[in-house]
Parts: structure tokens; C-alpha cells; sequence
């Protein structure tokens, strides 16, 4: 072999050592949704968990007859809704089957959506509810709600656009924070309502899309139980 020929292999074997070693420029990750801000994002200066919990403060300061989570047509999607991002609220059933909801938002606008969810609020009703010896509050609440999450396959589509690794997008409190729940929610929603501030923990999916286009857009979730049960939400949106 002539020593042209030892150098030509031995260049390619560095291109082809070089490019086994880089990643490929294709293969954009797990967080590659471009519809979506990214897991760990700040968008408006707060994280995502933080939004988390401020859309669960939301949801529980409105009274059952105008609270967007049991609107079975979405006429409720805009009530309190304030600041950049939009919250969808989820629809208050975990039955099999589909539902739908239509809402109209503004322009410009982040949109939330709530997928699924446990807040944990404390204290309740039953004395034993409370943290062990040694446990702090905010580790026995995040325990608590753990205890309540079956949710086995979560799928998120926006136009038919597959948000991908759908459950990586599980959030949990960093902190534990305060909620105020509206009387008439604790029969529907969480018996443990107090009706003053309360200490909560939040556990759940929440997706935070980019402001969308104006016009007509559809987001549907659907989720599967660890039981089996699937159920699915579809959001007709319109953007103005």
C-alpha cells in the first residue's frame, strides 16, 4: 500500500471517528417540541413550576357555577384569566371517554395547559392526615399526591403535531405554597378546602405553548390509566 493511500484511510478514519463522536445534528432531543417552551424554561420571569401552582391557585379561587374546570362547553375558559399566560383549564372528568371544550383567546398570549393534576392541600378534615415524626410537610404532601397519579401513557397533540416524551413534562412543586379555595368547591373538588390560606403541594402535567398563530387551532390530550381507562379532552381554540 503507497503511502497516499495509508494517509487518504487514515484521514477518513478521523472524519469518521469525529462524527461517531458528535451528536447528530438531527436528533434534536428529548425537549425538542418546538410548539412548546422548554422544560426548564422561564418564560415571563417565572419557571414553569411556578406557573404550575399559580394555575392551581386560579382554579381554586373560582366559585363552582363560573370555574372553567367543571364548564362542560368552555363558555368559562376567560374568567380571572390575566397577565401573559393563558391557562387551559382541564375538563373535571376521569371517565372513559372524549370530551371537548372551545375557547377563544387573545392574541400573544402563552397558553398553559393543565393536563392532569393533584393539589394536596393541608390541613384536612381526618386528624391522622399529617406528617410523621421527622417528615417535613412538604415531603409528606408530594408522598400524599403521588398516591393519586395513574396515568400510564399521556399523548399531546397541536394540529395534529405529536408533542414527543409527552410525560416528561411532570411538575411538582418546588415548595410547598398557598391557595385560597372558593366554599363552594369542596364538595366537587377537595373536601380539605378550609376557605382561608392554605398550605398546598401541586403534582401533576402541565405544557406551556408558545403564543399560536391567530385562527383555529386544536390541542387534544389523551391519557390511559394505569387501569386502562383512556380519556381524552379536545380544546377547539381560536386565536384573536
Amino acid at each position: 500500500m503507497n503511502k497516499l493511500m495509508c494517509a487518504l484511510l487514515a484521514a477518513c478514519s478521523v472524519v469518521a471517528a469525529a462524527q461517531a463522536t458528535q451528536p447528530d445534528p438531527f436528533d434534536f432531543g428529548r425537549d425538542f417540541n418546538p410548539m412548546l417552551y422548554p422544560k426548564d424554561a422561564r418564560p415571563f420571569d417565572k419557571s414553569i413550576y411556578g406557573w404550575g401552582d399559580a394555575s392551581v391557585q386560579w382554579l381554586y379561587a373560582q366559585p363552582f357555577d363560573k370555574n372553567p374546570f367543571f364548564d362542560a362547553t368552555g363558555a368559562n375558559c376567560g374568567v380571572a384569566q390575566q397577565g401573559p399566560v393563558w391557562f387551559l383549564a382541564p375538563i373535571a372528568s376521569m371517565a372513559a371517554g372524549s370530551f371537548t371544550r372551545a375557547c377563544t383567546i387573545p392574541r400573544g398570549k402563552a397558553i398553559l395547559l393543565i393536563a392532569q393534576f393533584v393539589s394536596d392541600t393541608y390541613p384536612c378534615p381526618d386528624p391522622a392526615f399529617t406528617p410523621p415524626a421527622g417528615m417535613s410537610l412538604y415531603d409528606f404532601l408530594v408522598a400524599d399526591s403521588e398516591t393519586y397519579l395513574m396515568t400510564k401513557k399521556l399523548d399531546i397533540t397541536l394540529d395534529g403535531r405529536p408533542v414527543r416524551n409527552a410525560l416528561d413534562y411532570h411538575y411538582i412543586s418546588e415548595n410547598v405554597f398557598s391557595l385560597k379555595g372558593d366554599p363552594s368547591l369542596q364538595a366537587p373538588l377537595d373536601p380539605c378546602i378550609t376557605t382561608n390560606w392554605q398550605p398546598v403541594v401541586a403534582n401533576g402535567w402541565y405544557f406551556m405553548f408558545r403564543p399560536l398563530s391567530p385562527g383555529m387551532h386544536t390541542i387534544v390530550r389523551k391519557t390511559t390509566s394505569t387501569m386502562g381507562t383512556t380519556n381524552t379532552f379536545t380544546y377547539y381554540l381560536t386565536i384573536k
